[in-house]
């Protein structure tokens, strides 16, 4: 009899239990599970978000980049290497004119010197610095030997011509100089 009271009360208290429910607790505990979980997802999807426009913004970077670098040597090589050959000629054309006589040879020297004046002033408003002059050794950091000459009058290693000027930008070579320098031809 006492198992069978037992089963009774214990049956009493399951049906009891299934009629209450769960406590009153458990609800709001579901609802602030199911908030969080929601709150969790949101998250996640914008945290996804940010990392596609970061990696996205990343890629765009290095692109910008690269491309500014290609645009910046191909105006370095283009654009600059034009005028500064230009002045090298320039200055040939004003040491063939100056040494000879007459006023047709004068006044062209002096529009020449002009022009050129004119050109390094442009050059130096971008910061660039031409080294052309002749005499003294040539700086092996700016310039390269590209041939000798026999001048009596000169010391050897002297630069007797700049064939190509070198150009610098701050501290930064922009163009390496060619210099003939005297001395017996090899």
């Amino acid at each position: 009899m006492a198992s069978l009271l037992r089963r009774f009360l214990h049956r009493q208290e399951a049906e009891e239990a299934q009629v209450a429910g769960p406590p009153p607790w458990a609800a709001e505990l579901a609802e602030l599970v199911q908030k969080s979980a929601r709150a969790q997802a949101r998250l996640s999807l914008r945290l996804e978000d940010i990392e596609r426009k970061l990696e996205g913004g990343f890629t765009r970077l290095g692109d910008a980049l690269e491309r500014d670098a290609g645009e910046a040597a191909t105006a370095d090589s283009l654009g600059w290497d034009e005028l500064l050959d230009a002045l090298d000629i320039l200055d040939h054309a004003i040491a063939s004119v100056t040494g000879s006589s007459g006023t047709a040879q004068a006044e062209i020297a002096s529009g020449l010197e002009s022009v050129r004046a004119r050109l390094e002033r442009f050059l130096e408003q971008g910061a660039l610095v031409r080294h052309a002059s002749p005499g003294g050794s040539p700086d092996g950091r700016l310039f390269r030997v590209v041939g000798r000459e026999s001048r009596p009058d000169l010391p050897e290693g002297t630069v007797t011509r700049v064939v190509r000027a070198a150009v610098m930008q701050g501290e930064r070579l922009v163009r390496e100089g060619a210099v003939i320098v005297c001395g017996s031809p090899t």
